[in-house]
């Protein structure tokens, strides 16, 4: 139809009326859809219809371009892509930290802290009730307290580790829930796209159908990382973690599976390949499942392992009260039930006594020297006391004598050290420094000891009578005192004339040679009246004997673990010494040793607390000195290693106590307090002896050695691979939930605000404001009624051309 008749114009007006028209109807469709969630508005694309080029009588003969209206060529959302990027990235990030932090935050309030039921203070009470009974012994309420707090800290520990468990199962349950989820949402995408394709060939933009499709991804966004890959025809293909699960219309279903030994945990696999989801809903779940729980009842299981097998092992070197039950456990036994391939070898105690030796023979000064001092032992005051009752031939066996071997002082030019070398060693004797002048002078090490001063020519006749001992010791004058006190003490107390004052000193027949754990009854107020001082003496301390007294030789050895060497110089070296140098290698091997000398091994969390995770070499004759094996040769040979099968490690180290573990979490389970105790706590351990001869002996229900000992375990370095000590651990823990639940929550609302930002400039793209749509209609509706007056105007030029034309 050609553009410059009536008819054109017509067609050209009524263009207009219909453009208008299906403009409005888009505007009224944003209308109706402005509190639909997820609905992009949209907008018609407007264009020109094709013109016709003509030649007018009007245009003096050149061609002109006639226009011939407008038309609606499409119907587009309002949507940017990128923000839509940028929101599903965030809405990830978003709910992954929330799943974080709400579980985090649950798992402290599991933990108590802090508060009057938190485990932390469930066990300073346990602790506090050791200091209790340490005060008082024999008191059998605080024996009963320690045991009972003792069990509310074992309760504690497995209540927390249940809901530990409780929160893992029920997070096991919500993965698989989303997982269907997630399949319902792919199932979906993929209709739609099918649909998508369908509507795309045969009519313009399937706009709602899309936004459909967006609301799904966004949903899909919150579970997981998603990548979407746009294709020509409207297609999408999505990725999710490193695997594409959906391509146009076809998608795979992914499987929540068990794998067998992981306690029925569903898993997610796309086809035979396991599914990994880096953010989202999904990502935090698997993680609070397979790292954030486990690793906080791992590190309840590696504070109650280290709790009961450090307590047991100083525990039951103590006698009760009666000074007759001694051997048992404080806690029961948490050793593996289910045989050798199921268990963790976790620590090894070797049956030696590394403090008590055969001979003490060598004792090493601090000092160093670089050259020889040249000492003359004859111008000091050092005399050796020894317990010998019955006058031997050799009467400096019985009363303490003048110490002037200047042989056994000798010096070792490389070494840079002086060490005394006495063969007939240290262990039944004290080697006491009357003046003080020469054991620290030379750096020795010293330990204090009491003793009686009197002046002689103060000595009144008078009797004494020590307890334990029948007769009394009497004396009338300074040499019967002497004599007596060596010959009718029992052993306990030797006396002799020094540098003109009478000294009565202990032997180590006292416990710990302390002259105030023993009862000298003064009959006649002799001691007062003779003015006798109670003085602080130095004595040479052999309670930590250098290695060479366990090896028999000064020559430097060499350990090693995983490779990390170890030199061992014994000349300088004690056990405590080698405890250090163990525990500083950070290889997950940690050393101690027990009250009685037993050095002690454990696995720490560096090495999932199994020894055999590690391979220890070093001198036969080192292991055997530890008490861990039997033979002593001079090889290196290696002593244990992941090569080795247990049952050869229980061959190896026989003579050793081992303690393997389940493996696997929830060792804390298996805690409990000795039934034996919990039924009669009046049996409870609390005297650690002391050793004289060959042979530790009770001292008597006073003493609380054992509990003094534990109670120093607060603090001491033994969790942790060797880095801290109970309490310190606890808090650890505590900090650690502390602030990964402040970072969570830091992470959580910074996600949050800028998800929230995103959203809003989202929103302002794609979403319906009121006040423009009405601004459009009206723009519609005026170039509706414009377009319609073009049609008016067209029929009124036709009537005047067909009725009114030519007629007069």
């Amino acid at each position: 139809m050609c553009a410059m008749t009536l008819n054109g114009l017509l067609n050209t007006g009524l263009l207009g009326v219909y453009t208008n028209k299906i403009a409005m109807s888009v505007v009224a469709h944003n209308i109706s859809n402005s509190n639909t969630h997820g609905f992009s508005r949209q907008t018609p694309v407007i264009v020109t219809t094709n013109p016709i080029n003509l030649t007018t009588i009007g245009s003096g003969g050149a061609a002109l371009s006639f226009g011939t209206g407008s038309t609606v060529s499409d119907i587009q959302r309002v949507r940017d892509e990128f923000l839509d990027l940028q929101f599903r990235g965030t809405s990830s990030r978003l709910n992954y930290w929330e799943n974080i932090y709400s579980n985090v935050h649950y798992i402290e309030q599991l933990f108590g802290e802090p508060g009057e039921t938190g485990l932390r203070n469930i066990y300073d009470s346990y602790w506090a009730s050791i200091e209790e009974l340490k005060t008082d012994p024999s008191n059998e309420a605080a024996k009963t307290q320690v045991v009972s707090r003792a069990e509310e800290l074992v309760n504690t520990m497995k209540d927390i580790n249940y809901r530990l468990e409780e929160l893992k199962s029920d997070i096991n349950s919500e993965i698989k829930i989303r997982i269907d989820e997630i399949n319902s949402y792919l199932k979906r995408i993929a209709d739609l796209n099918q649909k998508i394709l369908t509507s795309s060939s045969i009519s313009s933009s399937p706009n709602d159908l899309l936004d459909e499709r967006d609301r799904l991804l966004d949903r899909l966004s919150e579970l997981s990382n998603i990548r979407i890959t746009n294709h020509s025809n409207g297609q999408i293909s999505l990725s999710i973690g490193d695997k594409v699960v959906l391509n146009g219309s076809s998608y795979q279903e992914i499987k929540s599976l068990t794998i067998a030994g992981t306690n029925n945990e569903y898993y997610a696999y796309v086809g035979n390949n396991l599914l990994t989801f880096n953010d989202g809903k999904m990502s935090a779940l698997f993680e609070l499942r397979d790292e954030i729980i486990p690793s906080y009842q791992q590190q309840l299981d590696e504070f109650g392992l280290y709790l009961v097998d450090t307590t047991n092992l100083i525990y039951k070197e103590g006698w009760d009260s009666t000074g007759t039950i001694t051997g048992a456990n404080f806690f029961s036994d948490i050793s593996t039930q289910r045989g050798f391939e199921d268990s963790r070898l976790f620590r090894i105690a070797g049956n030696s006594d590394v403090f008590h030796p055969g001979i003490i023979q060598y004792v090493t000064s601090h000092r160093s020297f670089y050259e020889d001092p040249q000492i003359d032992l004859n111008g000091f005051y050092l005399y050796t006391v020894n317990s010998k009752v019955s006058p031997p031939s050799d009467l400096s066996e019985v009363y303490p004598s003048h110490y002037n071997n200047i042989d056994s002082i000798i010096h070792d030019s490389t070494n840079k050290a002086i060490y005394f070398d006495d063969t007939s060693g240290f262990q039944d004797k004290l080697l006491v420094d009357i003046k003080g002048d020469f054991l620290k002078e030379y750096g020795f090490p010293t330990k204090e000891i009491k003793a009686y001063k009197i002046d002689p020519a103060k000595v009144i006749p008078g009797s004494l009578k020590f307890d334990g001992i029948d007769s009394n010791i009497n004396f009338s004058n300074a040499v019967d005192l002497v004599s007596n006190i060596n010959s009718h003490s029992g052993g306990y107390l030797k006396a002799e004339e020094i540098d003109g004052f009478i000294y009565i000193l202990p032997t180590m027949k006292i416990p710990n040679a302390d002259l105030d754990t023993i009862v000298l009854n003064d009959v006649d107020g002799s001691l007062s009246k003779m003015e006798a001082q109670k003085v602080t003496l130095d004595a040479l301390d052999t309670s930590q004997p250098t290695l060479n007294n366990l090896l028999g030789s000064n020559e430097k050895i060499e350990m090693s673990i995983n490779g990390r060497r170890i030199e061992i110089n014994p000349l300088k070296d004690t056990i405590y010494d080698l405890v250090d140098k163990i525990n500083a290698t950070n290889t997950g091997v940690t050393a101690s040793v027990t009250p009685h000398g037993s050095f002690v091994l454990r696995a720490g969390n560096l090495i999932n607390f199994d020894l055999q995770n590690v391979t220890i070499k070093g001198p036969e004759k080192l292991f055997n000195a530890l008490g861990f094996i039997e033979d002593g040769s001079n090889n290196i040979v290696t002593l244990i290693s992941p090569d080795v099968s247990p049952e050869q490690i229980d061959e190896k180290f026989s003579k050793a106590d081992l303690l393997r573990i389940d493996k696997g979490l929830g060792i804390v389970n298996q805690i409990s307090v000795s039934s034996n105790l919990k039924e009669n706590p009046s049996l409870l351990a609390t005297d650690l002896g002391y050793y004289y001869q060959t042979n530790y002996t009770p001292t008597g229900a006073g003493n609380v050695s054992v509990w003094d000992k534990i109670s120093k375990m607060y603090n001491n370095s033994v969790l942790d691979n060797g880095r801290v000590g109970f309490s310190n651990f606890l808090g650890n823990i505590v900090t650690d939930i502390g602030v990964k639940g402040e970072t969570a929550d830091k992470m959580r609302l910074n996600s949050e605000m800028l998800n929230s930002e995103i959203r809003l400039e989202k929103e302002r793209v794609m979403g319906v404001s009121i006040d423009e749509e009405m601004t459009n209609l009206v723009k519609y509706q005026q170039a509706f009624n414009a377009s319609a007056r073009v049609i008016t105007a067209v029929n009124q030029m036709m009537d005047t051309v067909i009725n009114n034309l030519g007629v007069r």
